[in-house]
């Protein structure tokens, strides 16, 4: 009996290790966690490395170029500090410069043995965004940690990456969109996923590259020799570049309320209380007497009051009300402004309800801020999925504006620009006027098309209307007397078309020097931006960056502002 029982747990014992073992129980690494992988998705990264880039650029640096401009009242009288842009400094390195180098090190693998990438359109995206977020820290920031950078976790970690050169930088981001390109042009096994921007499509990626290679040599056309040759090349290669709208490097924001991915200003205007800054009366004032056909799609009015001036409440809210030096003031009650936009200073019922509306400040305008977010003059449908303006103005009502705004990054609008300024600026091949009235043309075509397809309110543009615009700018076009003064006409133009993106121009006016026909700030702390400051965030904490607490943002230009 007691030899069967014996026998009965030999056999158990053996048929037990024999499941275990035919199990691969033996083989388990206990150090590895499937359910958490110590590498991510090469598709994950791209989703979280498109969102990242999208809302830090789409906001306040954003904003604050804009500002420069002379467009909106963020930073408009140049006063900045070393903790202006911690954030946006920290989250472009921690989030998705990070991201991109994930999908580098996951992509660049040559398993094969073929000297090629494994999956080489996962490393072109990688390396072209990578080119495209450090290029915009050099033309913030100037010199940047770059090629020590993204190593604080490696195995030989650099807790404190030395900056490389800006010039250095730009050089090296025309390197990685060689290699893009080259990738570009392999087959590759694994399709693309995760891709928010062109859902995996490599021939707008590959011209996306191009583009880009584009726009950083007009940027550098004075400080890099060989730019004017590179740009002409890149010109004369056929549909190489972005050309027509579905080509358009943009990232499309959420409609969703949780979670909140919504378009930055929509979140500041739309959700809650307007917190939005001011927008500045110059281009109300001159795209109301163009007849320009964006107006309603640009903004919102929220009132067609008239705030009493002899009651010291309403008053002491009017813009300009207490500042010396103002150009446009209360639109509604300025004689000069009624001539300009209606040709009389004897406006109707109507007019003066559609101009008490347009209600901003002009630009540096000290004052303070006075309870008057339900007055100011909005963002409205393009870019940012707010409201057309229709002929009642009205508070928008929290989170009831349709939502899905963009980030215009790249358009085929801003290569037309490039190719203008080349042809002006460079003497390249081509018709600077007949481009001009294309980039007029296409840009209306675009906020129009996407103000029809958000905004259930937004009512196209008379094609008469549209006509005439474009004909007042191509008379003065033609008026410019010299190929400087018909570039200082586009970029002005340029100026009007850069409403939710103010990176072009910004860099357009420290290239070129245009448009320079923008309102002199009333009371400028500081002199014009030429670079942000470095971030407090990093002086403080690495110690190779010590050299830059003495760069003074409104004196030292960076490389290629010449």
């Amino acid at each position: 009996m007691m030899k069967g029982k014996f026998l009965y747990k030999w056999f158990a014992a053996f048929a037990m290790v024999w499941v275990i073992s035919s199990c691969d129980y033996f083989d388990l690494d206990i150090n590895e966690d499937p359910n958490n992988p110590s590498q991510a998705a090469p598709e994950l990264l791209l989703t979280s490395a498109q969102y990242s880039i999208a809302a830090n650029l789409a906001g306040g640096t954003n904003d604050a170029q804009l500002g420069f401009a002379g467009i909106i009242a963020s930073f408009d009288n140049f006063n900045m500090s070393n903790s202006s842009f911690n954030g946006v400094w920290n989250n472009l390195y921690a989030g998705p410069l990070k991201d991109l180098e994930g999908i580098i090190e996951v992509a660049d693998v040559d398993n094969n043995g073929d000297g090629k990438a494994d999956n080489p359109h996962y490393l072109a995206i990688a390396q072209t965004l990578k080119a495209y977020v450090a290029s915009t820290l050099v033309d913030l920031f100037g010199d940047i940690p770059f090629s020590e950078a993204l190593q604080g976790d490696g195995d030989a970690a650099i807790k404190n990456p030395n900056f490389d050169t800006d010039a250095d930088v730009y050089n090296a981001c025309f390197g990685l969109l060689d290699q893009a390109i080259a990738n570009f042009a392999l087959s590759s096994p694994v399709a693309v996923k995760g891709d928010a921007i062109y859902n995996g499509n490599v021939t707008r990626w590959k011209k996306l590259a191009n583009t880009l290679k584009l726009r950083l040599y007009m940027q550098a056309r004075l400080a890099v020799p060989n730019a004017a040759t590179e740009i002409n090349k890149l010109l004369a290669e056929p549909g190489s570049l972005i050309t027509a709208a579905a080509d358009d490097f943009q990232f499309q924001f959420s409609k969703l309320v949780a979670p909140d991915n919504r378009h930055p200003w929509y979140q500041s205007t739309y959700t809650a209380e307007n917190g939005f800054t001011y927008i500045l009366h110059q281009p109300m004032v001159e795209m109301l007497a163009d007849g320009d056909p964006r107006f309603p799609f640009y903004f919102r009015r929220q009132t067609k009051q008239v705030l009493d001036q002899s009651n010291p409440s309403e008053r002491n809210t009017t813009p300009c009300s207490m500042t010396v030096g103002c150009q446009y003031g209360y639109l509604v009650l300025n004689d000069n402004v009624r001539q300009q936009i209606y040709g009389t200073t004897d406006l109707t019922q109507d007019q003066i309800d559609f101009l008490a509306g347009c209600f901003g400040r002009d630009r540096a305008d000290p004052a303070g801020v006075p309870l008057d977010g339900d007055l100011r003059l909005i963002p409205g449908v393009y870019p940012c999925g707010g409201y057309y303006d229709v002929a009642t103005p009205a508070l928008p009502g929290s989170n009831k504006a349709p939502g899905g705004g963009i980030f215009p990054i790249i358009t085929h609008v801003n290569t037309l620009y490039y190719q203008i300024e080349a042809v002006l600026a460079l003497g390249s091949a081509g018709d600077a006027r007949a481009l001009f009235e294309s980039a007029i043309r296409k840009h209306i075509d675009k906020v129009v098309n996407f103000g029809r397809a958000t905004d259930a309110n937004s009512v196209s543009p008379a094609a008469a209307d549209i006509d005439a615009y474009v004909a007042t700018w191509l008379e003065r076009f033609d008026n410019a007397a010299t190929n400087d003064a018909k570039l200082n006409v586009a970029m002005k133009q340029l100026w009007l078309s850069s409403w939710g993106n103010g990176y072009e121009i910004f860099n357009a006016m420290r290239r070129t020097g245009y448009p320079s026909t923008i309102q002199i700030p009333i009371n400028p702390v500081r002199d014009f931006p030429l670079r942000l400051p470095y971030p407090q965030i990093e002086l403080t904490l690495n110690p190779n960056a010590s050299a830059y607490s003495s760069v003074v943002y409104d004196r030292d230009p960076i490389f290629w502002d010449k």
